[in-house]
């Protein structure tokens, strides 16, 4: 059936303040049409236009497809549904519990530690720091590592005199390489393993393993775009001297603050056990340290990136409407003459994955995709295009800052720290440099998987 004309009809319910407006678009292929239109142009404007807030035209877009009814119960009512709270209250909770612990000096005390067991050596100091954000980031969320960690990053650059740009992009790259290596190390890994039913131990061997591999490739490619200081070891030593505990600025407020981050950390990593959701133990949390240092919302309420979470809200929004406009059947319908050929369908999801996470970010386009993956399985294909979606997924983050929420936090704390904007192309240019080796390391590690195991 052809598309019907576009008609609008507004009414007004009783009463002056009770007013409501409703759109009705004719047509089911051109509803699907101004949905695509208006999600091109979303993104037209996040990854080209350098004078729109991103966050803004984002959630602005996302407001509109919602307030045209375009998509089927998209409304208030159903916002849980379209939005990932539980992801939004994980990072609001971490931004105020972070910020406190912050104030305590307890990142400056980590990071003299950490130079005194490197011997204040500047590559083996960058080596113990990527090796703590890898391991951080395979059992805690990414978010969550890298608001841990970039203070201790800002330290030793300040410390060095250098620009802290190189340092932060390598600690989001190692950030979301750490993060794949297990089901409850990022957003995507907990969507993926959620929804395929695969087991911790399944994505451990499976993804794991390979992330020892590609975290020795970033760096070794990487080290060559780290600032190169003169005297480093000479600086560093300096800090290190430094006694760790007169690095604590606010015991009090530590001894009241740490305690709880420990069981905030213990919680998640038992979330499955306890059978709650990050976000509440995140918030949770965040809630208690306010409360035991008797501090307001408005006290903490400037250290939180409402921008990001905005930001993140509105790409729910759009990737939603893509995927009720029924841009999911239509994706799986390409893939169906790979159904016979195992080796090729991997390695296509490989690549596939690591295109359009960067573009729709890792969560919105895992959940896109997923239902996707669900229907090929279901009809014949390979269970192991979700381990190869999962890698290239994973891998694909860090091509742009869209790539992944610890992405947009980790450019978020650079531009405040320089007080420069941070462009969406200086990302790729950065992020090709790592993204494209360990594709080509993943291709050849699902090559072998298949000439052994067939």
């Amino acid at each position: 059936m052809g598309s019907s004309p576009i008609t609008c009809s507004i009414y007004v319910k009783g009463g002056r303040s009770d007013r409501s407006f409703l759109i009705i678009w004719g047509g089911k292929e051109l509803k699907e049409l101004v949905i695509l239109i208006l999600a091109v142009l979303a993104y037209y404007f996040i990854i080209f236009d350098k004078r729109m807030p991103k966050s803004t035209i984002t959630l602005f877009i996302g407001l509109i497809l919602m307030a045209s009814h375009l998509v089927k119960n998209m409304n208030v009512e159903n916002l849980s549904e379209i939005v990932d709270f539980n992801t939004l209250g994980l990072l609001f909770g971490m931004m105020i519990t972070v910020s406190i612990l912050e104030e305590t000096g307890l990142f400056q005390y980590l990071v003299v530690k950490m130079l005194r067991l490197s011997k204040a050596n500047y590559i083996r100091t960058i080596v113990f720091l990527m090796m703590v954000v890898a391991l951080t980031s395979a059992f805690l969320d990414n978010v969550i590592t890298i608001l841990m960690t970039a203070p201790m990053i800002f330290l030793v650059a300040d410390t060095l005199g250098v620009n802290p740009t190189s340092l932060i992009f390598l600690t989001l790259f190692i950030d979301n390489i750490g993060g794949m290596a297990t089901i409850i190390g990022s957003p995507l890994n907990i969507v993926l393993g959620s929804e395929s039913g695969l087991s911790f131990n399944a994505f451990l061997k499976n993804l794991g393993t390979f992330a020892i591999f590609a975290f020795i490739t970033v760096f070794v490619v990487f080290k060559r775009y780290l600032p190169k200081p003169e005297n480093a070891d000479e600086k560093l030593k300096l800090l290190a001297q430094m006694d760790p505990k007169k690095a604590i600025t606010n015991l009090p407020l530590l001894k009241k603050s740490l305690p709880v981050f420990l069981v905030v950390l213990a919680g998640f990593s038992m979330h499955g056990i306890l059978k709650t959701e990050l976000s509440i133990i995140s918030m949770l949390g965040a809630l208690f340290i306010l409360l035991l240092s008797n501090r307001k919302f408005e006290d903490v309420s400037k250290k939180i990136d409402w921008d990001t979470l905005f930001f993140y809200m509105g790409l729910y929004m759009i990737t939603f409407s893509l995927e009720k406009a029924g841009f999911t059947d239509t994706i799986a319908k390409l893939f169906m003459p790979l159904k016979d050929h195992p080796f090729a369908s991997s390695i296509v999801f490989l690549w596939i994955s690591s295109i359009i996470t960067p573009f729709l970010s890792a969560v919105p386009g895992t959940l896109l995709m997923v239902p996707v993956i669900h229907k090929l399985v279901s009809v014949g294909f390979t269970p192991y295009i979700w381990w190869a979606y999962g890698m290239g997924a994973n891998l694909g983050t860090n091509l742009t800052p869209l790539g992944a929420v610890q992405n947009l936090i980790g450019v978020s704390l650079l531009e405040k720290n320089q007080g420069e904007k941070i462009e969406f192309t200086a990302f790729m240019k950065l992020g090709i440099k790592v993204v494209l080796p360990t594709m080509i390391l993943a291709t050849i590690w699902v090559s072998i998987r298949f000439m052994i195991w067939g």
